[in-house]
């Protein structure tokens, strides 16, 4: 697997744990965040990162969860979740409807 689509396939999981997590109360997501940086940082661990270095990667993942998290509640309100069924629409970068154009 190319590095592209390790990280692809990385964003895109917690672009779906995100989305669920969204839908919970958020009384019941700490839980969630608590196991995130657990298996996180056991993962970074793993890979060779001193133990104080693995809890900062760990919790930088969490905070970029919970960030994303709040943009899907700001996207969508909190009681709708966008349909994971079908990939979001492509942005087409250099078109005009981002205001951006091609040199």
């Amino acid at each position: 697997m190319s590095i592209g689509a390790a990280l692809e396939l990385l964003l895109r999981l917690i672009h779906n744990r995100a989305i669920k997590l969204a839908a919970l109360p958020e009384d019941e997501r700490d839980i969630h965040y608590d196991l995130i940086r657990r298996s996180c940082c056991e993962a970074a661990e793993h890979i060779g990162q001193n133990p104080d270095k693995a809890a900062i990667t760990a919790n930088d993942m969490v905070e970029f969860v919970r960030a994303l998290v709040g943009i899907i509640e700001v996207g969508c309100g909190s009681n709708q979740v966008p349909s994971t069924d079908r990939p979001p629409p492509a942005q087409h970068f250099g078109s005009q409807e981002n205001g951006m154009t091609r040199i």
